[in-house]
């Protein structure tokens, strides 16, 4: 992650009113920008400081001695103060401020708390001053010359830190002694808490925040509890606090339980008492009418109606009046904008994050910081990061439950608190006991927000925590509509619940709209467990549970015919966002009600395996389909022979994707013969195209006669889809086996079918055309321009497995044109793309490719142990079949090493690959290990 922590003394210099100069001059502004660069930057360099980056017009240095950073100060003012400024503008000023003090440095940039710090206390200076912290002062006070002396500024408060700063001016006979007062919230009228907590992250949130306060009289911050909004809120307050001539005034609503008191407790924080005669409301308005103020009202989810009606009459009667409001859903009053604060940004999930990754999402940010607080020798690395981002993923970046989290480091490991997450209400306890109640423990924080729902907004809440990952208003309605909740009221009820953040919505884009797209709803993971809790105790469980696999039965069997047959993406799509629901389904009717399973999994697997790897296809489809061919052996089995015979040939299809042709042909093989004893001849042309691309090198004469038969029986009863499908598969096993005027034909064919509409697919299907035609091709810029255009389609699809092909397909072009370097750019990316999608036959034969290429280069011994190691994987696979291009590769390559190595040693190096397994392999190969 960085290096070890280390003092340091940080300057930080900022130009005073650039913007305006910018906005006034910029032409001129150009010049004088570079002039005041160069002015400071000569200055830090030549006392010994680092500039360690520029911030807008202004300068972050670091300094091993505290006295160079005060010495590169004073002489960058000196130098601002000698040089000529033209009258435009006037003597340019900069503001500047040093601290020192313990920081991480990471790639030569520096974190951490001292580091804000520093630019805190810069950011309270005038133009042409000189700010210290009391730190700083303590090093440097009795080395300093004699012309150098310290104005003690006295204790500040400083803007997004929990403790005050003592700070001392820089005095020097060149310098300007007096200043106007400093910029901390110390000179400002508010009435806004210290921060006893640094704050984290939130800086793109804090942008958009002070962006619309210039556009508008009210913000109102939209999250469910939890999110940060009020420190959000306060953290920008004190950014602008500068910005209202009357200050800015925070009302706390959450403790107050008479809505009748909104009035008397907004009054109170302002000071204001009730004349004679007169309503608070009204004598708030007097107060109120010609000031310039910001007023906060914070928490107002449980007195909405009132504080709508009180901001309304407000800002009618007070002009010079702005609001911001934090609650759990919009006051719906004219003129008010909302902001929807999501929760902290969260690490990938990806298994390959690395420590600064990890480091650098906002929500491991704040469990550091407050890990820290708690213990403070606490730190990340590599044996704790991957349960830190686990933690911070599954409390879904909420700030709240994240304190509540490190809070129990007191007692338990980072891995022991993740592995007891499923239990996180219990776990989740013990907040500050200074927090208000329904902010000490994560089970109150969602029982605050509980309670101020309706009865059937709690009842539908419920009910849709029996979705995972999401649902569609249809799903909703599906799942959730009885004698208790119609659909409207399931409409009306869910749009509610959107409205008080404890259900999100998302949009598809416009063009996604227009297909069939609908909008998704979810829940952040608490509020799915709480709501799932509040399911079990009302003993509606389980008809929920069956209602929910009954509706994506009906669903996969719903898509399985355009998965198969119009392969429209828009249904892809389906599938993929629902796969979540999929499996938590498949996962349970496995178990209770297998034949549900197989339904499910002859229509989501028939023909593609729609972003899951092959793995865990498989790992649904085996048990369904052993399941099934248990049960049809007797009478009365529920199982229906049809999903057996879709399901067994997308087991076949997805095993053939990792490898092991032999076990691929008997499956598919049971397939076609099932499919004619059923009189289902579309699905056998499924399983007897993919019988033959599983091995399009092995075409017999009788594997002849069946394709050319079940070709003709699509083409005389119009089976476009099938027909094209066979069409393109004959081809291209007409095509390795050396028959291309064969192939030909049959291309054309497949082209025809797809230029006159006969064939509904997607533009994956056509690129699959282009591919083979262009292995027909002889022209070398002709085949690259095919192959170069189907790689763009399916990186613009995001079709992995098709890019994957594009790739490697570009990679065997340049390399059989000898384009050695830029045929290994092409397969580092198709190898691992093979690896990811579980397709090992397939990266043994790019491991066969690296190994020709070092043939090419003289690295023989090299290229013999690749040849050892994929020959081994091969042999393990079962894919020992080769096409006759591949083969008659292998074999000039062998013939090559023994010409070259003598044939002993080229078996001895062989014999040393062998024992290198597969994912090592593929290391060396892209050159990230070495032989051992």
């Amino acid at each position: 992650m960085g290096s070890n922590p280390r003092t340091a003394t940080f300057l930080f210099t900022d130009l005073e009113n650039s913007t305006p100069l910018w906005e006034n001059h910029p032409d001129l502004m150009q010049g004088l920008a570079a002039r005041h660069d160069a002015l400071l930057r000569e200055a830090i360099t030549a006392h010994s400081g680092r500039v360690v980056k520029t911030t807008g017009d202004g300068f972050h240095s670091v300094f091993e001695d505290p006295s160079d950073g005060v010495a590169a100060a004073l002489a960058g003012q000196q130098a601002m103060i000698r040089e000529a400024w033209p009258a435009e503008t006037g003597q340019l000023q900069v503001r500047m401020g040093l601290h020192t003090g313990e920081s991480q440095e990471r790639d030569g940039d520096y974190y951490g708390p001292e580091v804000n710090r520093a630019a805190r206390v810069m950011g309270v200076a005038n133009g042409g001053q000189i700010l210290i912290s009391e730190a700083t002062a303590a090093l440097i006070l009795h080395s300093l010359p004699p012309e150098i002396s310290l104005l003690d500024l006295g204790e500040h408060r400083l803007r997004g830190l929990a403790v005050t700063e003592h700070i001392s001016q820089i005095c020097h006979p060149i310098l300007p002694f007096e200043f106007p007062a400093l910029n901390s919230l110390s000179v400002y009228q508010h009435n806004l808490p210290m921060q006893l907590t640094s704050f984290v992250g939130r800086g793109k949130e804090m942008a958009e925040v002070h962006r619309l306060l210039k556009e508008t009289r009210l913000l109102t911050l939209l999250g469910p509890g939890g999110t940060g909004k009020t420190r959000l809120m306060l953290e920008c307050a004190e950014e602008v606090v500068g910005d209202y001539a009357d200050g800015v005034w925070l009302v706390e609503l959450a403790p107050l339980t008479d809505p009748d008191l909104t009035d008397e407790r907004v009054a109170a924080a302002l000071n204001v008492q009730e004349q004679p005669s007169r309503s608070i409301r009204e004598s708030l308005v007097d107060y109120l009418r010609r000031k310039e103020l910001l007023l906060l009202l914070d928490n107002v989810e449980h007195l909405v109606r009132q504080s709508a009606e009180l901001a309304q009459h407000l800002l009618t009667h007070c002009t010079k009046l702005k609001i911001m409001v934090t609650g759990r859903e919009a006051l719906f009053i004219p003129g008010e904008v909302t902001l929807q604060i999501p929760s902290l940004s969260l690490p990938s999930g990806s298994d390959e994050m690395d420590l600064e990754e990890i480091q650098d999402s906002e929500g491991c940010k704040l469990f550091l910081a407050r890990a820290q607080e708690v213990r403070p020798d606490f730190e990340l690395h590599p044996e704790n990061a991957t349960a830190v981002a686990d933690i911070v993923r599954r409390l879904d970046g909420i700030p709240l439950a994240l304190e509540l989290a490190t809070a129990r480091l007191r007692l338990l490991s980072v891995d022991q608190i993740a592995e007891r997450l499923h239990d996180r209400f219990r776990l989740l306890t013990g907040g500050r006991r200074t927090a208000l109640p329904h902010q000490q423990t994560l089970q109150a924080l969602i029982d605050w927000s509980w309670k101020l729902l309706d009865e059937k907004e709690q009842l539908l809440l419920r009910r849709l925590s029996i979705f995972s990952g999401g649902w569609t208003l249809e799903a909703a309605q599906a799942v959730a509509v009885d004698d208790q909740l119609d659909e409207f009221e399931v409409f009306d009820r869910l749009e509610q619940l959107v409205n008080k953040s404890l259900v999100t919505v998302s949009h598809p884009p416009a063009g996604e709209a227009r297909s069939g797209m609908a909008s998704r709803f979810g829940m952040l993971e608490s509020i799915h467990q709480y709501g799932r809790d509040r399911l079990i105790e009302s003993g509606e469980g389980e008809m929920l549970r069956d209602r929910h696999a009954d509706y994506f039965v009906a669903f996969a069997e719903e898509a399985g015919p355009h998965l198969v047959w119009s392969l429209t993406r828009t249904w892809v799509r389906r599938i993929v966002a629902d796969l979540d629901n999929l499996r938590a389904v498949l996962n349970w009717t496995l178990e209770e009600r297998p034949e549900l399973a197989l339904r499910i999994a002859a229509n989501i697997f028939y023909n593609e395996v729609h972003s899951l790897t092959p793995r865990e296809a498989r790992s649904w489809l085996e048990p369904a389909i052993e399941k099934a061919r248990v049960s049809m052996e007797h009478e009365g089995s529920p199982f229906r022979p049809v999903d057996y015979l879709k399901a067994l040939i997308g087991l076949g299809i997805v095993t053939g994707i990792q490898g092991g042709q032999a076990k691929v042909h008997a499956m598919l093989e049971e397939a076609t013969l099932l499919a004619w004893r059923l009189d289902e001849p579309r699905v056998a042309a499924i399983a007897i195209a993919g019988k033959q691309m599983m091995r399009p090198f092995t075409l017999s004469v009788e594997e002849r006669q069946e394709m050319e038969s079940v070709i003709d029986i699509c083409r005389r009863n119009q089976h476009h889809f099938e027909l094209f499908n066979l069409l393109l598969v004959y081809a291209f096993a007409l095509d390795v086996q050396g028959s291309s005027e064969l192939a030909k034909p049959l291309f054309r064919e497949a082209v025809e079918l797809s230029h006159t509409g006969k064939v509904r697919h997607d533009a994956t299907i056509f690129i699959s055309v282009q591919f083979g035609l262009a292995r027909l091709l002889e022209d070398f810029e002709e085949e690259k321009r095919f192959i170069s255009n189907a790689l763009e389609k399916y990186q613009a699809l995001k079709h992995r497995r098709g890019t994957v092909i594009g790739q490697g397909a570009m990679a065997h072009l340049l390399r059989r044109e000898e384009h050695f370097d830029e045929a290994k750019a092409f397969y580092n990316q198709s190898i691992v793309g093979w690896q990811e999608l579980g397709h090992k036959s397939a990266v043994a034969h790019q491991i066969e490719c690296f190994a020709y290429i070092a043939i090419e280069r003289g690295q023989h011994v090299h290229a013999a142990r690749l040849l050892g190691a994929a020959g081994e994987a091969r042999r393990r696979l079962d894919a020992l079949s080769q096409d006759p291009q591949e083969i008659s590769e292998l074999a000039r390559a062998m013939e090559q090493l023994a010409e070259v190595m003598g044939k002993e040693e080229r078996d001895r190096a062989m014999a040393e690959g062998r024992l290198i397994k597969l994912d090592s392999a593929v290391e060396i190969a892209l050159g990230k290990e070495s032989w051992i």
